[in-house]
């Protein structure tokens, strides 16, 4: 009889037990709840137009409900900004604000609402936006702040000292000037500093083809890849063919060039002029000196810094800048997309950069 009650216990206990770790999983099979789109959070999404297309989205869905001459139901889901702007209470906003054309307010504003733009906007200094959407071009004056994102289908042009934290996108071309700060742009074409410094015109020069298996300490790892353990320094004005992985410090010498990837693990220095045919990567700092070219993608776990004239990336071939922190002189460039994951900042050469050295 004892041993009929336990096995009985046992039986009943195990049930229980099977009920307990399966019962949720059970049910939501038969009734799914997970079925809605995840939210994502603008801190963690990597498209960096993906909150302005969705916004775009949302404005597009309530085109028919426009303010029109004939009585309606007004939405409940945006609002409208008037044609006169003056005495208008932007920050006093809530709901996202469409505006039916260009605007130019005549003094700083702050709106704490994504606004849509159907044409251009042009903002006075010191004014401070969440997100800003214009099917034409934005300008930005001195000292703006952009808290989330902005997006133009023309150009996106931010004047000195602003600030465009999380993301900045156009599709034809961004523009910083001196002191502006940054995390994520994508564009085409991405200027820092204002106008693009031109490289200097000289008598083209012969470059010495080498090899990277004469170097010291070289090692053939394939075919198109050599190992060089510990630092390396590449003589200025040669070409070399194929990929270099490098365990130390790489010094690149002023132009030199490179038909291959190339990698370092202690930092880059890229002479002024030389060229990277690849992509360039390091868990180090990496510094590109003055009207150098890398086709990229360039990635660097640490910090890079952009000399004037320094272009990554082309028109025709887009690519990405990833870095803990970027700092681009003025006359810096690249295609495609720049993301600095903790601060980027356009800089002047009046300032002090960080260099780095090799012993």
């Amino acid at each position: 009889m004892n041993t009929t009650l336990f096995y009985l216990a046992f039986l009943l206990l195990s049930v229980a037990l099977a009920v307990i770790a399966f019962g949720p999983t059970w049910r939501e099979w038969r009734h799914p709840t997970d079925t809605a789109a995840l939210q994502v959070l603008p801190q963690y999404t990597t498209d960096i137009e993906h909150f302005s297309d969705r916004f775009r989205a949302l404005v597009q869905a309530h085109q028919t409900q426009l303010p029109s001459p004939l009585p309606s139901q007004p939405t409940t889901d945006f609002d409208f900004a008037p044609v006169a702007l003056e005495g208008m209470n932007w920050a006093a906003m809530r709901r996202p604000l469409v505006c039916l054309g260009s605007i130019k307010p005549q003094g700083a504003i702050v709106c704490s609402a994504p606004v849509f733009i159907h044409g251009d906007f042009e903002a006075q200094a010191n004014s401070r936006f969440v997100g800003l959407l214009a099917q034409g071009r934005i300008w930005l004056g001195t000292g703006c702040e952009v808290g989330q994102w902005a997006h133009a289908d023309a150009s996106l042009h931010l004047q000195r000292g602003c600030s465009g934290l999380r993301r900045l996108s156009s599709a034809t071309s961004v523009e910083l000037e001196a002191d502006c700060c940054f995390e994520r742009i994508q564009a085409p074409h991405i200027s820092f500093g204002g106008s693009t410094l031109l490289e200097p015109e000289g008598e083209p020069t012969l470059l010495t083809d080498a090899s990277f298996e004469r170097l010291e300490g070289a090692v053939r790892q394939s075919d198109h890849v050599t190992l060089i353990r510990g630092n390396c320094k590449l003589p200025r004005m040669h070409r070399y063919h194929g990929s270099l992985v490098v365990t130390g410090r790489l010094l690149i010498g002023a132009g030199t060039e490179i038909l291959g990837d190339v990698k370092a693990r202690d930092g880059i220095v890229m002479g002024a002029g030389a060229r990277v045919q690849g992509a360039l990567c390091s868990e180090k700092q990496i510094q590109i000196l003055d009207h150098a070219h890398v086709t990229g993608p360039l990635v660097s776990e640490s910090g890079i810094l952009l000399g004037a004239g320094v272009q990554v990336g082309t028109p025709q071939a887009l690519t990405t800048v990833s870095a803990e922190t970027i700092m681009a002189e003025a006359g810096a460039r690249a295609h495609g997309t720049v993301w600095a994951r903790r601060l980027g900042i356009v800089w002047t050469a009046g300032a002090v950069a960080p260099t780095a050295s090799f012993h």
